[in-house]
């Protein structure tokens, strides 16, 4: 009889404990990912309803977590976007330089706006220009609300891009499928 209490003394006290936390994610785990996930949306969300301070905080909330890749660039994308709309363009040079490296088309015209916003050298208007020609803007959709965005105004800033790194050829092909 006293090993039987002294077993289930054991369960209570050493087991339950391990049994309870099996469930929960650790910082690092699914459940991190998930967080990551919640935090970019309302981040997103905020972007759509002009709470640029408010986004920032989600956005950057999310990148203290551990995320997939594909998070990681939206993240990035909306503190971009976040600090731009917030009239803090160089600020967000850096957050769409990592969504751009991703592949995120949106980033890349974030980034092709600021770095001409910019204007630090010509190499600021020629990576513009080589990032919306490479895209291109024809294949340029929209994915979050919030940044009025359309085909019509990605091919007006690379016509501009192009226009600014000397290259007037493309830029009157830009400007004419505007």
């Amino acid at each position: 009889m006293k090993k039987l209490k002294l077993l289930v003394l054991f369960v209570v006290l050493i087991a339950c404990p391990m049994i309870q936390n099996c469930g929960t994610a650790s910082k690092g785990g699914v459940g991190s990912v998930t967080i990551a996930s919640d935090l970019v949306n309302q981040g997103w969300d905020a972007i759509s309803l002009g709470n640029y301070s408010t986004a920032q905080n989600y956005f950057q909330q999310a990148m203290n977590e551990t995320m997939t890749d594909s998070i990681r660039y939206s993240a990035y994308n909306g503190m971009g976007w976040a600090l731009s709309k917030d009239d803090k363009i160089q600020d967000a040079i850096p957050y769409f330089e990592v969504a751009a490296n991703g592949g995120d088309n949106e980033a890349k015209v974030g980034l092709s706006g600021a770095l001409i916003y910019r204007h630090q050298s010509s190499a600021d208007y020629v990576k513009a220009a080589e990032l919306l020609g490479n895209m291109p803007p024809e294949k340029f959709a929209q994915v979050h609300s919030g940044l009025s965005l359309s085909s019509a105004k990605v091919h007006a800033l690379a016509a501009l891009a192009y226009a600014l790194a000397g290259d007037q050829a493309n830029a009157a092909t830009y400007m004419n499928k505007a």
